[in-house]
């Protein structure tokens, strides 16, 4: 697997990324971007991806519509904001454009409502790595590119490592590129043990 993960700001590294080089785009942008900045990076994602684009995002805020397809993520139970409110429990899932569609995977790898747990808590808002990889499993083949232009802990860049995948991402947090690092070093080492 060949990673290449940058610290920097994505609103400034994106228009570096050629035309049509990325087959998939897997990521988790923060939720509080205006209307103006998400048009500009999904404007970003439709030049420089040759694939499918994957985007994580709150019902209060929506991606971009219309999207291809929509997936729901059943987040874990958390007491997080509701001495007043209703907790947000689903996260959006939108899709956009194929690549490629794994079709020979088992059954309930596809279902549109995912309700996997997230195993640690270095970043307040990490997904699941068995979700992550299974998006990856799903719609890309090995030795593709799998880009996250919001890496944050680090979660996609690990499943890329697990599934055989090549993997760009960037963070623009030091902490969090500096946790990406040491994880993806214990992996490396634990794979190393293993084979």
């Amino acid at each position: 697997m060949i990673e290449n993960i940058v610290l920097g700001d994505t609103f400034e590294l994106l228009p570096q990324l050629k035309d049509k080089s990325i087959p998939v785009i897997l990521t988790d942008p923060p939720y509080t971007y205006s209307q103006e900045e998400k048009e500009f990076l999904h404007s970003q994602f439709l030049r420089i991806c040759k694939g499918v684009i994957i985007v994580f995002s709150p019902w209060k805020n929506p991606w971009i519509f219309p999207s291809d397809q929509k997936l729901y993520w059943i987040k874990p139970i958390s007491t997080k904001n509701t001495s007043k409110n209703y907790s947000n429990f689903v996260e959006e899932i939108f899709i956009y454009g194929r690549h490629v569609w794994n079709s020979k995977r088992h059954w309930s790898q596809y279902p549109n409502v995912m309700t996997d747990l997230v195993e640690e808590k270095d970043h307040p808002w990490r997904k699941p790595l068995s979700l992550i990889q299974r998006l990856i499993l799903n719609h890309s083949n090995p030795g593709d590119i799998i880009f996250d232009p919001f890496m944050g802990s680090g979660t996609m860049p690990l499943a890329a490592l697990l599934t055989n995948r090549k993997c760009l991402g960037f963070e623009n947090d030091k902490s969090y590129f500096d946790i990406t690092n040491e994880r993806i070093y214990k992996m490396k080492q634990c794979l190393q043990g293993i084979l």
